[in-house]
């Protein structure tokens, strides 16, 4: 029998599989999915690798015993497995395979999607000296005797590394071995980052005990004896309770476990991270609409042929209401629920609602676990004792057996597609699921994406709306502020002075009021008035944003922080000035206009540290605050009572991005935001300061007419051939040196060209570039971009040929010190 692995390497010369012979001691063991041991290379380093597939015979392929110049090569076995139980399932792997192809990555950057945080294999060569060393000694020389005592000291073996000291240690060892002193090997250590707890429990009933003391004339101390009498209360306790609980040593426990007294039990322990949010537990009737859409869901669940669905429903609808009923039903008919947020960190509320409703089933994956967390997550979900997981995207990736119900929630939001390799869509992955495995995928929004929204009217979804709220309030009224009205008043200030009324009115009535600036910091840039000077990032391409508490400039790309001086580096002059507007001075200029007021801040600035955003929530629920001052983070997924005032402080700053999807997420991000006000009895308004009036984007936004903005924004992608008409590739080729960077650029283009032309497509006018990127340098390193559309070229050619180009023909048509970025329908062309 044979077995197709892939090896953990992160080099594209082994993103193959690769053909070992099972051992027949290991026949009956390995399955597909196993973690196994092989020997790899030419020194047979053993490294990790994953079984993908197992067959019975070699076939013709190559390797086994094939006469090729005389030489037979023989086909090298799996050492050992390297966990009891495969790791992981035969549909995981089949979704390995399918991200790889769909967006140009490797096996490797697919399976570390799946492969549970905490798993290490560290291997080593070492030096075991031979029985008979001492008989041949006299043969050594002075350097080989010094190593040959160092090992012997060390009980016959040591670790190669531990003899670096030495030098031309490699050397030496190699010449021990031709004179068999020495034999040099391969071992490893395979450690799980997993906590185990000892459970103590009596051996004996109550009364045999006792019998089993007396008949064995066996002594108990007072300690022993305390130990004894509470074990007879409780059925099992864990060692460490018992020693703080009755202030005895592990020493008296384990003096009774050798009396043959009591019994331990090791347990698995999962770490659970800690959530200072709380929430009420409360049933809540369905209304009619949330039924009916609930319903649908519900009753199609075990039907082969269903589409997934897109459930459009306005800010304050209850859809969360709706995910639950469905994951409630899924757990009636013994299926697993997966619900995804955008960012698991700022939904505290969406969580602390779910565990109130299910309780100790419910688990939570997101980057700001630890790694042992994360571990004890995937360990708990393989073996049922997490039926429910809420997380960011890469949950999806949870190796759950009955899995039955995909949700994800503001399915709109940019952070479902990953940045780093896989540059995945979990939307795009959950499709694949839904299709592959008969899961039923519901994706919410009040805002949809104009690409997905475009596939529902053609039928790939099933499209369900919920077009009033909850509490059956109207959604709040947005007024528009003209800010160049305003200036022409003689008004200054960040804040309109119809905004600044209406806090302070809001603020007597014990209300709660919420403002969004999508920029954190103090100020955008710091200049100076007299040469135009401004302070740029010395690792990128964008000046730097201005922190006034550390009176210091701050890139939000590469962290790079310089403290501003007092005067002009390019002039000398006084005039270095921030410029702009940040939460950071939004916050500072409110104090001001409202002494007194209590204002907390919510950016990636005061949330950095673990617990920070449910700690800030909590205080703002708690009315410690009366205004939030926020970036986007503020925009989704919460729901305070007391909140009837939103303050949007520059709604057309997101306008002027140079991105194609720019207008969509100014819509998205005003009605999100909106729709923070009102959300219970007491109804909300929300003002919107803007210097655009007139543009689409915050005239539908105004009036909450999604289908109105989408008629606009769908006319203008197909006339200019965005998705959802056309799919895109972005690939980013980056690097320290500026000209080796456009080069590079340039002989990748050149290679395509040729390639295409080969294929007889003489039209290339669906390859956009090569050109600089739009923000040319990030982190040192000079970025410069190709852009292409399926326009008049068929996808599976276009990404075939980008493969060969970028990953198989890497070292022939890009210089060493040059980076690769490839990204499928990215968010974003900057």
């Amino acid at each position: 029998m044979y077995a197709e692995v892939i090896v953990r390497s992160n080099t594209v010369y082994t993103d193959n599989l690769f053909t070992y012979k099972i051992p027949e001691f290991l026949e009956d063991i390995v399955r597909i999915g196993h973690r196994v041991l092989v020997p790899f290379g030419k020194g047979n380093k053993p490294i990790e690798a994953f079984v993908f597939k197992i067959k019975n015979n070699f076939g013709d392929e190559k390797g086994l015993e094939e006469e090729n110049s005389d030489k037979k090569f023989k086909i090298k076995e799996i050492e050992d497995i390297l966990d009891e139980e495969p790791l992981f399932l035969p549909e995981q792997l089949e979704l390995v395979h399918w991200m790889k192809n769909r967006y140009i990555c490797t096996y490797m950057e697919c399976i570390n999607m799946i492969y549970p945080k905490g798993l290490k294999l560290k291997n080593y060569k070492v030096a075991v000296l031979k029985n008979d060393y001492l008989e041949k000694l006299d043969s050594l020389s002075d350097d080989e005797k010094k190593v040959a005592v160092k090992i012997s000291e060390n009980k016959g073996k040591i670790k190669v590394e531990k003899l670096k000291y030495l030098e031309n240690i490699n050397n030496i060892l190699h010449r021990m071995k031709n004179k068999g002193v020495v034999d040099i090997k391969w071992e490893y250590t395979n450690t799980k980052n997993e906590k185990n707890m000892c459970f103590v429990s009596l051996r004996y009933d109550e009364d045999d005990t006792e019998e089993y003391i007396s008949e064995n004339k066996i002594r108990i101390g007072n300690k022993q004896r305390e130990i004894i009498e509470f074990l007879k209360l409780n059925e099992e306790a864990e060692i460490n309770d018992i020693v703080e609980i009755l202030k005895v040593s592990k020493q008296s426990i384990n003096s009774l476990k050798d009396r043959g007294l009591v019994d331990f039990t090791m347990k698995a322990y999962y770490r659970k991270p800690e959530s200072r949010y709380g929430a009420e537990s409360k049933k809540i009737e369905l209304n009619e609409q949330q039924k009916e859409v609930a319903d649908i869901i519900k009753n199609e669940m075990f039907e082969e042929d269903k589409k997934p669905y897109i459930l459009h429903g306005v800010t304050g609808s209850g859809k969360t209401e709706v995910y639950m009923d469905i994951v409630e039903y899924a757990l009636s008919q013994g299926l697993d629920s997966i619900i995804l947020v955008p960012e698991i960190s700022l939904t505290p509320q969406t969580v602390a609602r779910i565990k109130n409703r299910f309780g100790d089933i419910v688990g939570v994956f997101h980057s700001q676990l630890s790694e042992g967390e994360k571990h004890d997550v995937f360990r708990a979900v393989k073996k049922g004792e997490i039926r429910i997981l809420i997380g960011a995207r890469s949950a999806l990736f949870a190796p759950f057996r009955s899995l039955g119900v995909v949700i994800i929630d503001e399915f709109h939001e940019a952070s479902y597609k990953s940045e780093m390799n896989p540059k995945f869509s979990a939307l795009e992955v959950a499709r694949y699921m839904s299709f592959k495995n008969n899961v039923t995928l519901v994706m919410g929004s009040a805002t949809p994406s104009v690409e997905e929204y475009y596939k529902a009217k053609n039928g790939e979804y099933k499209l369900l709306k919920i077009d009033k709220r909850a509490n059956s309030k109207p959604l709040p009224k947005i007024e528009v502020v003209d800010m160049k009205e305003e200036l022409g008043m003689g008004n200054k200030s960040i804040f309109s002075s119809v905004l600044i009324d209406k806090i302070k009115k809001n603020t007597a009535e014990k209300n709660q009021t919420i403002l969004f600036l999508n920029r954190r910091g103090y100020a955008n840039f710091v200049s100076c008035r007299s040469c135009g000077y401004v302070m740029k990032c010395e690792n990128c391409d964008i000046s730097l944003t201005y922190h006034k508490r550390s009176n210091s400039a701050r890139c939000h790309y590469c962290g790079y922080e310089k403290q501003v001086p007092q005067e002009c580096p390019e002039c000398g002059s006084n005039y270095l000035r921030p410029f702009g507007t940040g939460t950071q001075r939004i916050e500072e200029e409110l104090k001001h206009l409202i002494p007194g007021i209590r204002v907390l801040r919510m950016d990636k600035d005061t949330t950095a540290r673990k617990g920070a955003t449910e700690e800030i929530l909590e205080k703002f629920r708690n009315k410690e605050a009366d205004v939030l001052i926020g970036t986007q983070m503020i925009s989704k997924g919460l729901d305070f009572s007391d909140v009837t005032l939103v303050g949007i402080i520059s709604a057309d700053m997101m306008l002027n991005f140079p991105d194609f999807k720019s207008f969509e997420t100014t819509f998205q991000l005003i009605t999100q935001v909106a729709g923070r006000a009102g959300r219970a009895d007491k109804e909300g308004e929300v003002i919107l300061q803007t210097y655009n009036t007139d543009h689409y984007a915050i005239r539908c936004a105004m009036e909450y007419d999604f289908e109105k903005f989408y008629e606009n924004e769908i006319k203008i992608r197909e006339t200019f051939e965005y998705p959802p008409f056309n799919n895109m590739i972005s690939v980013v080729i980056s690097g320290e040196n500026e000209k080796l960077v456009e080069k590079n650029a340039y002989s990748m283009y050149n290679s395509l060209r040729y390639l295409f032309k080969g294929r007889g497509i003489e039209d290339l006018s669906f390859i956009l570039g090569p050109n600089p990127c739009a923000i040319s340098r990030i982190n040192k390193n000079y970025r410069w971009q190709i852009l292409f559309k399926d326009d008049g070229v068929e996808i599976n050619l276009l990404k075939g040929i980008i493969k060969y180009v970028c990953i198989t023909k890497r070292d022939v048509v890009f210089d060493k010190g040059i980076n690769i970025s490839i990204s499928v329908n990215p968010n974003s062309v900057l």
